[in-house]
């Protein structure tokens, strides 16, 4: 089956690449700070912007928003299709509508027809905790996402609107999977994969990560958000990490850290987090090590392009760079030393 690709602002999706979404975590009125972090989450590589559109003060917001901000911007609409109207005037690159909640068919039909008008593509976003008026009609919970979504589908195929996106999210990594299999069997639409809740830190990303894999290593999905209870940055990092460990992103660097031990005589996890700030910012497949003594520090990190690591006396620091030392150093300078070798790799 040929798949769609198209234009959603700036970025193209169905290309083959793997776009990195987030999504607000504050009202859309806070237009300065969120403009602030969603620029310093384009610079982390983040390539498209989610923000919920409550009432008519989010949606003239979301403009403003747009106007700051250098990536595309989507505007998260529930319940009231005014709102995604409005939304559309202000200038948003895409439209996330929900089947379980949309208030009516004539109000869908106007926001279908005005995206088509502003070349604005739409996202049908289905999950298990807005299925509503469809809940329970199919034979089992995954037949009634699809009854859902071949209904809204209906429409948009009646006017002749092809700039969709497809999401069937889930809080359960099994369905989350099977729920995206068919739908790439079924439709020419991209998708939109992840988990509609996973949790924080360490267990919301293992959680998306046990989902995102089998989906992305079958070739399943074209914009990813591994959704976390936590600072936003934490899911554009785990969303880099899992393309990079899966062969999708070659443009990416990594971090390799020694988990420390009673030998450790330097501060090394603040110096691995600086490290990993570092490079939350860099787009080069340059492998740093930091590590803690010189016994493992460097044979185990040798194939490393740069590293640092405890010389075996307190608050000194060994770089090396290819398993070759290239000195001692104080602290201020190992770091700034590691710094600049990373910039001019």
């Amino acid at each position: 089956m040929e798949k769609y690709s198209f234009a959603i602002g700036s970025k193209t999706i169905g290309d083959g690449g793997i776009l990195i979404q987030s999504m607000g975590d504050r009202k859309t009125t806070k237009v300065e700070e969120l403009a602030r972090l969603t620029n310093d989450l384009a610079r982390m590589g983040m390539d498209m912007m989610r923000f919920s559109v409550l009432d008519k003060e989010d949606a003239f917001a979301i403009g403003e928003i747009r106007k700051r901000v250098s990536i595309p911007v989507i505007a998260d609409i529930h319940f009231d299709t005014t709102l995604a109207l409005l939304a559309l005037e202000a200038g948003v690159d895409k439209i996330r509508i929900n089947p379980g909640n949309v208030n009516s068919e004539a109000g869908l039909r106007k926001t279908i027809a005005l995206a088509k008008e502003k070349n604005v593509a739409m996202r049908i976003g289905l999950n298990s905790g807005s299925l509503n008026r469809y809940r329970g009609k199919g034979k089992d919970f995954i037949e009634d996402y699809f009854l859902a979504l071949d209904a809204t589908l209906e429409i948009f195929r009646e006017m002749d609107f092809k700039n969709i996106v497809l999401s069937l999210k889930s809080s359960s990594t099994d369905r989350t999977y099977a729920l995206y299999k068919r739908a790439y069997d079924l439709y020419p639409y991209p998708l939109h994969v992840g988990l509609t809740e996973s949790g924080f830190g360490v267990m919301g990303s293992m959680k998306s990560a046990l989902a995102l894999h089998r989906l992305l290593a079958e070739g399943i999905g074209d914009t990813i958000r591994i959704s976390l209870a936590d600072d936003r940055r934490e899911e554009i990092r785990a969303c880099k990490t899992i393309l990079k460990e899966l062969g999708i992103r070659k443009d990416l660097p990594e971090l390799v850290v020694c988990p420390t031990c009673g030998r450790t005589l330097i501060d090394l996890k603040e110096i691995s987090r600086l490290v990993a700030k570092r490079l939350d910012y860099v787009f080069k497949p340059v492998k740093v090590a930091v590590m803690g003594c010189p016994v493992n520090g460097i044979g185990e990190a040798s194939d490393s392009d740069f590293g640092i690591a405890g010389s075996g006396k307190k608050d000194v620091y060994l770089l090396f760079a290819k398993g070759k030392p290239l000195g001692l150093y104080e602290k201020e300078e190992a770091i700034k030393r590691l710094f600049s070798f990373v910039d001019n790799f």
